[in-house]
């Protein structure tokens, strides 16, 4: 007598779902909140940290310039310059031309925690790709970026950045 491969099929319900739009929700839902978990011992979030790149990258740029670079409403830039200026990582000075305007600048405080911070992005990548090999990874950056710019124009730049802190 010849045995029979029994197949259970899997209820509707337990089946890893096949969906672009259901995975890459799932994924940066779990992602953001393992990041910020990540950053929690600096004493930042990851608003905190893409604000702060900004600003290294840009020392002396405006606030407004900076704000609408980000796309992020003038007065929450406030709220966030506030925040990092509190703790000391980022300063405020005048801008030798126009008095009215105030150049944002990192700390030697701000550097510090920029550096570790950054540290631990890269840590934070290479635990989250781990599934993947490099090429793998590279391709998958390209596929997220085609998509992308289907989808946002604010490229390098999350939507939650100008949202309110929890």
């Amino acid at each position: 007598m010849e045995e029979k491969e029994l197949q259970i099929e899997e209820p509707e319900a337990e089946r890893a779902p096949r969906s672009v739009g259901f995975l890459i929700s799932q994924l940066g839902f779990f992602s953001s909140r393992r990041f910020t978990q990540a950053l929690e011992p600096l004493g930042i979030d990851p608003r905190d940290f893409l604000l702060m790149r900004f600003v290294d990258a840009s020392d002396g740029q405006s606030q407004q310039a900076l704000a609408e670079r980000l796309g992020i409403p003038p007065s929450r830039m406030v709220a966030l310059v506030d925040h990092l200026e509190d703790m000391g990582l980022l300063e405020r000075r005048p801008d030798p031309e126009d008095r009215r305007v105030r150049g944002l600048f990192l700390t030697r405080k701000g550097r510090s925690v920029l550096e570790k911070a950054g540290k631990i992005a890269i840590d934070y990548e290479t635990q989250l790709c781990a599934g993947i090999n490099r090429k793998e990874r590279e391709q998958l950056i390209d596929l997220l970026q085609r998509l992308q710019v289907t989808q946002t124009d604010l490229g390098g730049v999350h939507p939650g950045m100008g949202a309110d802190r929890d």
